[in-house]
């Protein structure tokens, strides 16, 4: 690898930390955003929004343009569908959660995500792995059982009964979270597996795609009723700040980053890092929703990202 090579590497692979900073702050802000605007409304604002302007942006010049000429279809079969489903699931996942505590739950198996980047990564591209791998998803599966005893404001565990309720209550929350994890690990390995170092820039277009899923929803009329995010559009001077810093930073630039991280940086160290995400989402949803989660809430989180740990260090080779 050239010096220039190494350079370029490691300039992508800060990209992907400054990602992981900014998604942080993704659910409690989009919270905000949908509260105020709708559960279908607001991601359709902002997806339009942030796939507009950037699309705008990026077919405007000439050598932009010829590189995203360069994606095979297959790229844009697998990987715009995998951005789009998570997307969406994510979206309305924040949004039909009925409380804070729901809301941390659904974060926590969203983020499963790093340690199914790991999981994957070792699946399709064929690294070895060492038994390491095993207790470490064992770690994060115990964090999720935590974070599902765990109860904000110093609550502590429920019954197994109260659990099974609430899951048979909101096995959408639930199941759109899992789905969360699930595609954006795939979306994170497909990307290098098919593009590889290709410097094209999708995320735009794949915003606007998503944008336009929500606009088909919002036709059809499908927010369902009773959703904790009701469909009351208050354009508060709070709303109009949330939607703007996700448009612009967490939407457009994170999204950037991360994809440009994933393609030419080193992906496995910036999948490590992003293992502390959990950590940085459950703050900032105290903070701007006012949940405070309990010590064992804390604990599931520090597992989680054992876990993950773990499996990152059982996976050799890149």
């Amino acid at each position: 690898m050239t010096a220039a090579a190494a350079r370029a590497r490691r300039t992508s692979t800060g990209f992907g930390f400054l990602a992981i900073l900014l998604w942080g702050t993704s659910i409690a802000v989009g919270r905000v955003v949908m509260g105020n605007i709708g559960l279908v409304e607001g991601p359709l604002v902002m997806s339009l929004s942030s796939g507009a302007l950037g699309t705008v942006l990026l077919l405007g010049r000439r050598s932009e343009r010829a590189k995203l000429r360069t994606l095979p279809l297959s790229y844009w079969a697998a990987c715009g569908g995998l951005f789009v489903l998570y997307m969406v699931s994510y979206n309305l996942g924040v949004g039909l959660a009925r409380d804070g505590s729901q809301l941390l739950v659904f974060g926590m198996l969203n983020y499963l995500w790093p340690v199914l980047t790991v999981v994957f990564s070792a699946m399709i591209f064929h690294r070895r792995v060492s038994a390491w791998l095993f207790p470490g998803l064992s770690l994060a599966m115990a964090g999720i059982v935590l974070a599902f005893l765990a109860r904000p404001s110093g609550q502590g565990g429920v019954m197994l009964r109260g659990i099974l309720e609430d899951l048979a209550a909101s096995p959408a929350v639930y199941g759109l979270g899992l789905l969360c994890g699930v595609s954006w690990g795939l979306y994170s390995n497909l990307g290098k597996r098919i593009a590889g170092a290709s410097e094209a820039n999708p995320v735009p277009l794949l915003f606007l795609a998503t944008g336009l899923v929500y606009l088909v929803l919002f036709i059809l009329g499908a927010a369902p009723a009773g959703h904790a995010a009701q469909s009351v559009t208050r354009w508060s001077a709070v709303a109009v700040g949330a939607l703007v810093y996700r448009v612009l930073v967490v939407d457009l630039l994170a999204y950037v980053l991360w994809d440009a991280a994933m393609r030419r940086g080193d992906q496995l160290l910036v999948a490590a890092v992003s293992f502390f995400t959990p950590l940085l989402s459950t703050a900032c949803v105290s903070l701007l929703i006012g949940v405070r989660p309990g010590g064992l809430f804390w604990v599931s989180c520090l597992l989680l990202v054992a876990g993950a740990a773990l499996s990152r260090a059982s996976v050799r080779g890149e």
